[in-house]
């Protein structure tokens, strides 16, 4: 395989959405890309003062520089007009007496164009300028004879008043120059403009981005209600060396394309990447820098997540996003994010148009479409990254741009251990919820954009259990479905692309036998309609759906008079959660803020039993129609902590609150259908509470959240209901069994 460096052009102006920019190819440049340096300024600054104006300059290299300041363009061009002041012969004398005393303004000429070729290399210094006059006075004093000195002198005072015009001179020293004109470094692979967080900002949150891929660090912003967002990556601190090494492995130009090499798959495309930039940093570490075979693959690795994914790769790695916005045009507004804790953010990473369009068409040819302006909107997922994108670009938007919605969703899979640490809803709600289900009852969890519905609703996968089979209808790969099945979870995950097509699915379904059906976001009528479809047939199929809407009777009114689906079909969920997001000092927050029961025995108008209600003042969800008993005890069951708790006793001193007192439906038709009594119900429901209070507080103590994560949340359940079906209704020795289980870790 032969291989040469290439050698692009190195200059050219280009557009990048509203913006103009200058780019210098400095790869053959043999002094620093720095403005700093003094024949970089003067590279720059000639090549600029022959251009129209523009907003930003770059110097490619291994580490790119960009200039983020019109001032450099302004500068460049300000000289431009007085390099055209002093070549204008007609300044220096009368028309009638040039051929006179011509050797006179020819050296006038010239003197002046040498200071202001200094000046183009020096703009902070105009010594020369002060000396010109007297310079030209001695040297040229046989040509001149004192000929035309006053105009000569108003000339160079003109010059002068012209250079000053530009404010950015007067701030300008020999070691400033990329201060004054907002100089932002990067990897050459690095896409965009990456600002710093403004000064005085305080630093309100700092942690660890996934599989050490970099730091967040989140700031409050003096006089800007919006906190700032600062990734800081590792690529950024790489040494100059390893960078040169990974730019001439990019600008390596293929003669010819090895014998075994093949088109690669576009699912394979980061290995493929990654394979491909190993070997050619191998080939060129013979001859450059010695770097560790370790640190090669981490390069290679680095190198492909950004030609893959661009800056949504590191983005990845944090958890606490769920949502990212790349507005239009991009080099004109910040990428926000909205974040779990939060809630909005602004960065100060601007992108740029033709990487974005670039973006869009890598998509596209990953699902076969097209992204241009006959197609100018695209819906697509990275399922790799866990996200979902929906671009826009002109004529679908005004702007001659792109623009991105993401949504995101979190790396591993979602507990209800959890929530509970995020105190979305309490141990006792997630018991009680976490029977129901298991005992068959459909239930449909509601709110607005951003209050973790479709993650609430995965959480009931580990509640329902690994003893039943689960099948999971989504329009987008939102639910972890692998991370579940290799935990043992019987999990079907079936791929809906449109809502008739949904429908379809749903009645295939049926003839599938006894399953719980997932149903992520429940929005179109017809989607509606198999989802109440398949929960009307619960006998053999609760459902659990996630649906967007604020209130029970919101959900009601788009239910049966917009869709005009019938009232009786309002009848077949069980359940309805209702969560909402808040915010605080402290941030954003999430909360379950009901657990109401549909009750049965109404007609037009629906009636419910709200079991659980929210109490905004102490920010908790408490019983409200669930128990009838000492009220005392009731608060006390509702705690984080429940290992003082004696679950049996109890028990005994509480009961459900009986139907015609505003009670539940569904738990007296559970008993009955199990023909087990309310009480030993009850007990299970409390001893879930307790075990699940103990996962939380054991990981309080340690300050390991893992105990929270799936792994262990599959193990310890596993355990738990392994004691609860060999010792149920002993749920004193279930509890028992659960400690010495505990102890043992």
């Amino acid at each position: 395989m032969g291989f040469t460096l290439t050698i692009p052009a190195s200059f050219e102006v280009k557009s990048s959405g509203p913006l103009k920019v200058a780019e210098f190819d400095c790869h053959g440049c043999k002094a620093p890309s720095a403005l700093t340096d003094v024949r970089c300024r003067k590279c720059v600054l000639s090549k600029l003062r022959t251009e129209g104006e523009v907003d930003q300059v770059i110097l490619l290299g291994a580490v790119t520089k960009v200039y983020c300041s019109r001032e450099l363009s302004r500068l460049a061009r300000t000289i431009a007009a007085a390099e055209q002041l002093a070549l204008d012969r007609t300044i220096y004398s009368e028309k009638k007496e040039e051929k006179k005393y011509k050797k006179c303004i020819d050296g006038r000429v010239s003197t002046v164009m040498k200071a202001l070729d200094n000046i183009l290399a020096n703009p902070h210094d105009f010594k020369q300028l002060d000396r010109v006059v007297g310079n030209a006075r001695k040297e040229l004093k046989k040509e001149c004879r004192g000929y035309g000195e006053e105009n000569f002198e108003k000339l160079v005072g003109s010059i002068k008043t012209t250079l000053k015009s530009v404010g950015v001179l007067k701030r300008l020293s020999p070691t400033n120059y990329d201060d004054v004109f907002v100089v932002r470094e990067k990897p050459f692979f690095v896409e965009g403009v990456w600002h710093p967080p403004p000064h005085q900002a305080d630093i309100i949150e700092s942690y660890d981005l996934s599989d050490g891929r970099g730091k967040v660090k989140i700031y409050e912003q003096p006089g800007n209600p919006v906190p700032f967002y600062e990734l800081e990556l590792p690529e950024f601190k790489l040494p100059v060396g390893q960078l040169e090494l990974l730019d001439e492995s990019f600008r390596i130009e293929i003669e010819e394309a090895p014998g075994h090499a093949r088109f690669a798959y576009s699912p394979r495309m980061h290995s493929f990447a990654e394979d491909w930039y190993n070997t050619l940093l191998h080939m060129l570490r013979e001859e450059k820098t010695q770097v560790s075979t370790t640190d090669l693959r981490k390069l290679a690795n680095i190198m492909a997540g950004w030609l893959t994914y661009r800056v949504l790769e590191p983005l990845s790695h944090d958890d606490r996003i769920t949502d990212i916005y790349i507005p239009a045009p991009p080099e004109l507004q910040p990428i926000s994010l909205e974040h779990e804790k939060w809630g909005k953010l602004e960065t100060g990473i601007y992108l740029t148009t033709p990487a974005l369009l670039g973006l869009g068409e890598t998509l596209a040819s990953r699902l076969g479409t097209a992204f241009d302006e006959v197609h100018p909107q695209l819906d697509a997922e990275i399922p790799e990254l866990g996200m979902r994108l929906f671009l826009s670009r002109y004529p679908a938007i005004w702007s001659r741009s792109v623009e991105i919605a993401i949504r995101r969703r979190r790396s591993k899979p979602w507990t209800q251990l959890l929530f509970l640490e995020r105190r979305t809803l309490t141990p006792l709600a997630s018991s009680l919820l976490g029977n129901v289900l298991r005992l068959g009852s459909s239930a449909f969890v509601i709110g607005e954009m951003g209050t973790a519905k479709t993650s609430q609703v995965e959480t009931y996968v580990p509640e329902i259990g690994p003893q039943h089979r689960i099948v999971a209808f989504q329009d987008t790969e939102e639910l972890h479905i692998d991370d579940f099945v290799q935990r043992g979870y019987k999990l079907a995950n079936v791929r809906v692309s449109d809502p008739d097509h949904l429908e379809r699915q749903v009645n295939a379904f049926l003839r599938g036998g006894a399953s719980y059906w997932l149903i992520t976001e429940v929005r179109a009528a017809e989607a509606v309609r198999a989802a109440l479809g398949a929960a009307a047939r619960q006998g053999s199929q609760p459902v659990v759906a996630s649906f967007h809407a604020r209130s029970k009777r919101e959900m009601f009114d788009l239910i049966v008079h917009i869709m005009g689906l019938h009232e009786a079909a309002f009848k077949y969920i069980d359940f309805i959660i209702s969560t909402a997001r808040f915010s605080t000092p402290k941030g954003t927050i999430r909360r379950i803020v009901e657990v109401a029961e549909v009750l049965k025995d109404w007609k037009e108008e629906p009636r419910y039993s709200e079991l659980f209600v929210d109490d905004r003042k102490r920010d908790i969800l408490v019983p409200e129609k669930l128990f009838k008993g000492d009220k005392k005890l009731i608060k006390r069951l509702n705690e984080r902590d429940l290992s003082k708790i004696d679950v049996t006793g109890a028990a005994k001193r509480l009961e459900f609150l009986p139907p015609q007192r505003g009670g539940s439906q569904v738990i007296p038709r559970l008993c009955r259908r199990l023909a087990i009594d309310e009480d030993e119900l009850l007990t299970a429901i409390l001893a879930e509470a307790r075990m699940k209070s103990d996962l939380l507080m054991l990981a309080k103590k340690s300050k390991d959240t893992s105990y929270l994560e799936l792994p262990f949340v599959n193990r310890a359940f596993n355990a738990y209901f392994s004691s609860v079906k060999r010792n149920a209704p002993s749920y004193r020795l279930v509890l028992k069994e659960w400690q010495a289980w505990l102890k043992k870790l």
